[in-house]
């Protein structure tokens, strides 16, 4: 395996061989729904990497670095990953993982700026074959995802393409649970189907794809109205997946469905770990909106991610700044230590 991995992307120093193990570990740590500790392991595999020269490691690291820093609502650092693979792809890295390059970059536009922003992208992942069955061999889940973003484009004969490429690819991964898992993830969704979604939930090895089908399951249930109480369960699943994952902006998306159920969720996981001045006053939301805040995202922006709405935000803003002392959102952001600020950009 060790073999086959650093021949694969010409690694054959020993710092090389670091960097591809740590680049494997991150991937397997993206695959299990871990998303803190694939950004932990990819970033240090970025320096690794970029130390030995192995800059064909370099895409498989920003894919993972985009897709774990969306999911943990740390918008502008998934941004700025998926920019670097636009640079990684001008520089003729990105070869043999165009789909998931695509993918990683869609997610974290879509997470900014909605899904309109990105119809070019999924429909161009969906309609070409080499792109489909390169991103379902290895991010079988992103079937259900381009059947949503379809969908809300209207588009309801790419939705059903992607179905089908999902279902067909089934008989080239015969034995492997996650492709059956994604294909039925994808059918339950695009046919309203409560039994497949639910099959999908205990099928998937992967605790963010099965938070996933969980919340599709309640949204099913909700729209056929099969009852309250069994969406509500659905959704406390799908939360407490989510927060198994380190998924805080599909936590707080799942929170905002069950308020609107009158449920309360409880906690909402801190986006990325912070430790600035006089932060541990702050609750979850505050902390969420205050590192938003300090990326330069408006309350609209921050409302989006939060799922909650612009006044909303501007009340916690209010609590944030006498907690933190500050008296403006640019105090706020010179206070504010992100995770990120040591890191490097490439490109």
């Amino acid at each position: 395996m060790l073999d086959e991995l650093t021949t694969s992307y010409d690694v054959t120093d020993d710092a090389g061989v670091s960097a591809a193990l740590t680049t494997c570990r991150a991937e397997f740590a993206l695959a299990s729904g871990d998303a803190g500790s694939a950004f932990a392991e990819a970033n240090v595999g970025l320096g690794l990497a970029e130390g030995a020269g192995a800059y064909a490691l370099l895409p498989d690291l920003h894919v993972v670095l985009a897709l774990s820093a969306v999911r943990q609502s740390a918008t502008s650092t998934g941004l700025r990953f998926a920019r670097n693979l636009g640079d990684d792809a001008l520089l003729g890295r990105t070869a043999h993982m165009r789909g998931q390059c695509v993918w990683a970059a869609a997610q974290a536009f879509e997470a900014d700026g909605g899904p309109a922003c990105v119809s070019h992208l999924v429909e161009r992942l969906i309609s070409d074959d080499q792109l489909t069955q390169e991103l379902l061999a290895s991010q079988p889940a992103a079937a259900a995802w381009l059947v949503r973003l379809a969908r809300s484009m209207g588009d309801e004969r790419l939705a059903f393409k992607c179905v089908v490429r999902a279902d067909s690819f089934i008989v080239k991964s015969w034995g492997f649970r996650s492709p059956y898992a994604a294909a039925l993830h994808a059918k339950g969704l695009f046919e309203k189907n409560p039994d497949k979604l639910r099959a999908a939930c205990e099928l998937y090895p992967d605790g963010w794809a099965s938070a996933s089908a969980a919340e599709d399951l309640a949204q099913t249930w909700s729209s056929l109205r099969l009852g309250r109480d069994r969406a509500a369960e659905q959704l406390k699943r799908a939360a407490a997946g989510y927060e198994r994952a380190g998924a805080a902006r599909d936590l707080a998306r799942v929170a905002s469905k069950l308020r609107e159920l009158g449920v309360r969720s409880g906690r909402v996981r801190r986006p990325m770990r912070c430790d600035g001045h006089r932060t541990g006053s702050l609750t979850d939301t505050e902390f969420a909106v205050a590192n938003l805040v300090s990326q330069g995202l408006t309350n609209v922006q921050v409302g989006r991610q939060l799922y909650i709405s612009a006044h909303t935000v501007a009340f916690h803003l209010k609590k944030i700044f006498r907690k933190m002392e500050v008296s403006s959102r640019v105090e706020l952001a010179r206070t504010w230590v992100d995770v990120t600020s040591d890191q490097r950009t490439v490109g």
